[in-house]
């Protein structure tokens, strides 16, 4: 059996999503296509526009077979973690055979030479490396010019983050021996921060207008608010307020210089965006810095380990995906948040509460926590007949027809 994935943020969900997800079944010949989906926060440092949950029901109705959650740690790792992250559990999962992502070049075999040096980093490219770091480049640019000196062309691929991100899914796969195809599918259209920043300014505005040409139909109906990092403001204020410098230095993306740098912007009537703002500086790119505030927020220290199952987002209960997972997975697979075992998703719980309550203190809008927002279930198995109608979410007592709710594969 031929099973696909996807790893994706639909932050938010477009209409070169859907493209993806169409192309990534045709291209492999998939009998199924999964996604593995970031949670509630994203790998730039900044929370989702809509929750997980709304988001798993838009890629079902584009066409998913199944959608996983990607933890939080790792979603909001640099793109080599988040990679690491991803390419681990969908390793784990035993039954995916094929990886297609989306970037801007199809040269597949550049992307795996770049990889294949960048996991071998011969000694004269440390050494270049080193010195554009002393020369104040920030890594990201460091490592490209540093590469481009030994690996003539590397500089225009690694200039883009969904390149940036092919690379490292490359690097993982090689690392891990993961027995899994990569398959770069050329991105149609603008560019990431020309369609993705352009539609969150529509959202933002309220320009359904716009909206409707940017994003399918049924992604409209879907989007009963929005959020923004601002919205966790006073919630990261008041953490800051909490820890020395010291102690911001256990968390994860937080260098000793990082972490005297907050403290001394930081001041009660800061935003989040100001603070990340001001605390920017040739050294630190604006992502890595959103990512370290919003480690701080979250508690995400460094070295958490991985969670020691991976939790079903949603399905479609037809679909040959999941049995074909149930037999070869190595990891338990988390129907009911209530199965997991006893502390074991703390640190999530906590991530989806803070946004819980940041939906509900801009918006008045009450998300279920963790343990009432069961998987998505879709009733209507072809992508084709897939509308908001067929949707419902399981509520904790249910588990999805022939699946156990935990202790995947069997005891």
């Amino acid at each position: 059996m031929k099973i696909t994935a996807v790893i994706a943020e639909y932050n938010p969900f477009h209409n070169g999503h859907l493209y993806h997800l169409q192309q990534a079944r045709a291209l492999t010949g998939a009998d199924a296509v999964i996604v593995l989906m970031s949670g509630n926060f994203v790998q730039r440092g900044l929370p989702a526009l809509v929750d997980k949950y709304r988001r798993t029901e838009m890629a079902l109705q584009a066409g998913a077979d199944a959608v996983f959650e990607l933890p939080t740690a790792a979603a909001t790792a640099s793109a080599e973690g988040f990679a690491e992250g991803a390419v681990s559990l969908l390793h784990r999962l035993g039954a995916v055979t094929d990886l297609v992502y989306g970037c801007e070049t199809a040269d597949s075999k550049q992307i795996q030479q770049t990889a294949e040096f960048l996991l071998e980093e011969p000694e004269a490219y440390r050494r270049e490396l080193t010195r554009c770091l002393k020369e104040g480049l920030s890594f990201p640019a460091a490592r490209s010019r540093a590469c481009e000196a030994y690996l003539p062309g590397s500089a225009s691929l690694l200039g883009s983050p969904n390149n940036i991100l092919a690379v490292e899914y490359h690097k993982a796969i090689t690392k891990t021996g993961a027995p899994i195809t990569p398959h770069a599918l050329l991105r149609q259209g603008s560019g990431y921060h020309e369609s993705a920043s352009s539609i969150r300014r529509s959202l933002e505005t309220g320009n359904r207008s716009a909206l409707a040409q940017q994003v399918p139909d049924f992604v409209l109906g879907l989007l009963p608010y929005t959020i923004t990092a601002d919205d966790f403001s006073p919630l990261l204020m008041e953490r800051l307020l909490m820890l020395t410098p010291k102690e911001m230095e256990d968390y994860a993306d937080v260098t000793p210089q990082l972490a005297a740098r907050i403290a001394r912007f930081w001041s009660p009537n800061q935003t989040f965006s100001s603070l990340a703002a001001q605390v920017k500086s040739p050294d630190y790119t604006l992502t890595h810095i959103q990512r370290a505030l919003l480690h701080l927020l979250l508690g995400t220290k460094k070295g958490e380990l991985p969670l020691p199952f991976i939790r079903l987002l949603g399905f479609c209960p037809d679909t040959s995906a999941l049995k074909g997972i149930k037999v070869r997975s190595q990891l338990p697979i988390l129907v009911k948040t209530a199965d997991a075992p006893a502390g074991a998703l703390a640190s999530e719980c906590r991530a989806a509460d803070l946004y819980r309550l940041a939906v509900w203190n801009r918006h008045r809008f009450l998300l279920p926590d963790e343990y009432h927002a069961g998987p998505i279930r879709l009733k209507v198995g072809r992508p084709s007949d897939r509308t908001a109608a067929t949707l419902q979410i399981c509520t904790p007592s249910e588990t999805p027809e022939g699946l156990p709710s935990y202790l995947f594969p069997s005891e």
